[in-house]
């Protein structure tokens, strides 16, 4: 039980850490936050490892997920709302031991 919550402590100063991902202006005159190609995207405290080609994305410690059909990531950048979205489906994917295959 220790190690978890010491995992989970870790995880949580690694995201406070974490660099967060420039915002720009879409054409549609939005802030859209920038995905990273290079590794883990963070925005607001949360970080997503996103993979615009496979469609997919991850939160740390927890299995790989398909990008809701509704986000268009082709762009390379989201809205916030967008991001949210897609960390709450990485956060309902489960982790490892979670009893989900």
């Amino acid at each position: 039980m220790n190690k978890w919550i010491g995992l989970g402590t870790l995880a949580l100063l690694a995201a406070c850490d974490a660099p967060q991902a420039p915002v720009v202006t879409g054409p549609d005159g939005q802030p859209r936050i920038q995905i990273s190609t290079s590794g883990l995207t963070c925005y607001n405290n949360r970080c997503l490892d996103i993979n615009p080609a496979a469609r997919s994305v991850r939160q740390v410690g927890n299995r790989t997920t398909r990008i809701p059909r509704n986000i268009d990531v082709s762009s390379g950048s989201v809205t916030a709302a967008e991001f949210e979205q897609m960390g709450i489906a990485a956060s309902l994917a489960g982790g490892v031991g979670s009893g989900n295959r």
